[in-house]
């Protein structure tokens, strides 16, 4: 293909050129890489016959594979630099990028052309991941609207685009939801930790503002303060800001309104149009034909029935906390001593925490710098895959702060690339998660491509001025950077021929598998032996210490669980009703659904849908209940690990070789079956969770 050299989306080998890239190159690339897709297109479909893969399906797939090349760099830069000019020019790019990938999975001669490769000899005689690709692709043409006709394939198109448009907006609404809560008097940081007031202080002089401190609503600066800070009325406050990003009355930088509950009743709208259009009563029923759980219903019973299992937990857990704000005397703003408000309950429950197990976060942080903890994530890793990690320079960067690691075998070959960007920043977006860049493949002359990807978080960075001071994480920070590491394994191990089915390219219900399987080294004393110790010691972590912080993994286990079964609840209220409109306004089904399931009463002054990205905006539409889906077969997972040692390498290598080198080559339950010998077991869960089995 001949490109634009001037171009950086557009002429590169290997790894895309960050710095280059800018907002002026995304529309010329993407009209370019798609106005050269469109007769890539033609000369595919005019090939000689008789359709072999090759000359088929390889042919699309590599099509596809080059003009992910160049929107994978924009879609990464999105998240994290998003400034307005780079936005803008993205937001413009996008309905090119839509309208292209519209018309390619509806047109008729495409899907003609798939379904005729599949009913020739050929397709008879595939591998197995071939002939999977093979079916997952006409599912897919299918569900892309490739059978309709006329005037219903027009509207799906425009719904695409629409869609499109909605859940960007969204994401940039979130983004854009800002809150800075200014403190004026040292008597307002009572019970704060003093690296957090830093922090705090550090950000306000960045703004100008001296003699002041400044928390945002940035995770590593709401978390803290919620747990530590005295004043309850500030935390009534911000806990209120922060369930109330994007919603009525909030502004951007330019003064637009961002409220996000007319674009959540579009995206509703839009998809449930979609989802009858192709012949189903709900988007749930749409959502589900592409992943493990076999139907809305059976996921609803699934999620209700660990919740009733944690229930019980749940309202133990709530009556020991009441008890514990009685005995300490805390007077709430209700002054209801038999009542935890919800602002309240993060700071109560971190004070009866370091009582019941004589720890605070305070204290293991000691035992957590972020370059330390870094090098015993590596090193756990090398224990059981058999791998080595070196970092890099030579690779372009977003910004300074970013690393870059190449990941060998123990032949010293290379398995893949990841880059590592784990501080928040002004235009990045907040959380963590990890992108694929590209996908390991294989083409048909036996050369290999191996896997990039980014892992990404949002942990508060060490400090230089007036002082050095270091980066120290809470038990919390190391099991979210363990969990999108195992995003980043599952990416990197791939060894699958085809890039659509390599990595993490699974059914949505499986792909936290990885993730949450990792957690459980955070917890556990042979691996954290590894990399537990003290910042300026050295000393390894106490096993008195070490003792009460695993004892302390299961602390108000029930409660949580309540609440990541609520999001998946409230996801699936949505999506499986089959009225065209939204029947209630979304905060309403979520504050029922609260107040029906939890044991905590909740505060009618949020709105937490219109930030809930998850399922509005990103890719867990009817699929929010597979966290708890994948923690079910996780935690069975792990119990092979228990078994046979934490760190076994013999272990690592079977789960490696079953699941982490397979992608979606085959189905799901048979990767985990040929890992476990047998289909998951619940009971693993429940009895960590400390449930009654």
């Amino acid at each position: 293909m001949e490109t634009n050299l001037a171009n950086p989306l557009l002429n590169y080998d290997e790894f895309a050129p960050y710095r280059s890239i800018k907002s002026e190159h995304i529309v010329p690339a993407v009209e370019e890489i798609t106005s050269w897709a469109r007769q890539e297109l033609e000369k595919i479909l005019e090939v000689k016959r008789p359709l072999s893969f090759e000359n088929s399906l390889y042919k699309l797939i590599e099509m596809e594979d080059a003009i992910d090349k160049v929107w994978t760099p924009v879609e990464n830069l999105l998240s994290l630099k998003g400034e307005d000019d780079f936005r803008e020019a993205a937001e413009k790019a996008r309905p090119i990028l839509v309208q292209f990938y519209n018309d390619y999975s509806m047109d008729p001669r495409v899907y003609k052309f798939v379904k005729e490769f599949s009913g020739s000899k050929g397709a008879r005689k595939l591998s197995k991941d071939r002939s999977r690709y093979l079916k997952n692709t006409i599912k897919d043409f299918k569900l892309s609207g490739a059978e309709l006709e006329g005037e219903a394939k027009e509207e799906f198109k425009e719904l695409n685009l629409r869609l499109a448009d909605l859940t960007q907006k969204f994401s940039n609404n979130v983004v854009d939801s800002k809150f800075n809560l200014i403190i004026n008097t040292k008597e307002d940081l009572s019970g704060i930790p003093e690296d957090i007031v830093q922090a705090a202080k550090n950000k306000a002089i960045e703004l100008d503002m001296a003699e002041k401190w400044l928390f945002t609503l940035d995770f590593p600066s709401y978390d803290p303060f919620m747990k530590y800070a005295d004043n309850g009325k500030l935390r009534q406050l911000f806990y209120i800001e922060y369930l109330n990003k994007a919603s009525a009355g909030k502004k951007n930088s330019k003064g637009e309104d961002i409220d996000n509950e007319p674009l959540i009743i579009e995206i509703y709208k839009s998809k449930t149009r979609k989802a009858k259009l192709l012949g189903f009563r709900n988007y749930a029923e749409l959502s589900l034909e592409t992943k493990m759980a076999e139907n809305p219903l059976k996921v609803k019973q699934f999620i209700l029935r660990i919740l009733d299992q944690a229930k019980i937990l749940a309202e133990n857990e709530y009556a020991e906390l009441v008890e514990f704000q009685k005995k300490i005397n805390y007077v709430n703003l209700e002054k209801d001593p038999s009542k935890i408000l919800p602002w309240d309950f993060a700071y109560l429950a971190e004070k009866l925490r370091k009582e019941k197990y004589d720890i605070d976060t305070n204290l293991t942080k000691q035992y957590f710098e972020l370059e330390a903890t870094k090098k015993g994530m590596f090193e756990v890793a090398s224990r059981i895959f058999d791998i080595s990690f070196e970092k890099v320079e030579k690779y372009e960067t977003w910004h300074d702060e970013v690393e870059v690691y190449q990941v060998k075998d123990r032949d010293s070959s290379l398995i893949g690339t990841f880059y590592m960007d784990l501080h928040p920043r002004d235009t990045k977006r907040g959380g963590a998660w990890v992108m694929p860049l590209e996908d390991s493949s294989i083409n048909p002359d036996g050369k290999e491509k191996r896997p990039k990807c980014v892992l990404v978080g949002n942990i508060t960075k060490a400090q230089t001025e007036p002082e050095y001071k270091p980066a120290l994480l809470t038990p919390w920070d190391v099991r979210v950077l363990f969990h999108e590491f195992g995003h980043a394994l599952h990416c990197l191990f791939s060894k699958v021929e085809l890039s659509p089915i390599a990595g993490t390219n699974v059914e949505w219900d499986f792909v936290e598998l990885p993730s949450q399987l990792m957690e459980n080294f955070t917890w556990e004393k042979e691996s954290l032996a590894l990399f537990a110790k003290h910042h300026e010691t050295g000393e390894l972590m106490p096993d008195e210490l070490l003792d009460k912080m695993v004892k302390a993994r299961n602390f108000n286990e029930g409660i949580a669980c309540i609440r990541q079964s609520i999001f998946g609840l409230f996801d699936l209220e949505i999506y499986m009703s089959e009225s065209d409109v939204l029947y209630q306004a979304p905060s309403f089904i979520y504050l029922s659904l609260v107040k029906n399931h939890d044991v905590i009463e909740p505060c009618h002054y949020i709105n937490f849908p219109n930030s809930f990205s998850h399922i509005f905006a990103g890719g867990y539409s009817a699929g929010y209940y597979s966290y708890k889906w994948a923690e079910v077969l996780e935690a069975d997972a792990f119990s092979k690990f228990k078994d046979n040692g934490v760190l076994s390498p013999e272990v690592g290598q079977d789960y490696r070789e079953s699941i982490l080198e397979k992608g979606d080559s085959e189905a799901p339950m048979e990767l985990f079956k040929a890992f476990m010998g047998r289909e998951p077991d619940e009971k693993a869960l429940l009895k960590r969770m400390g449930c009654e089995v």
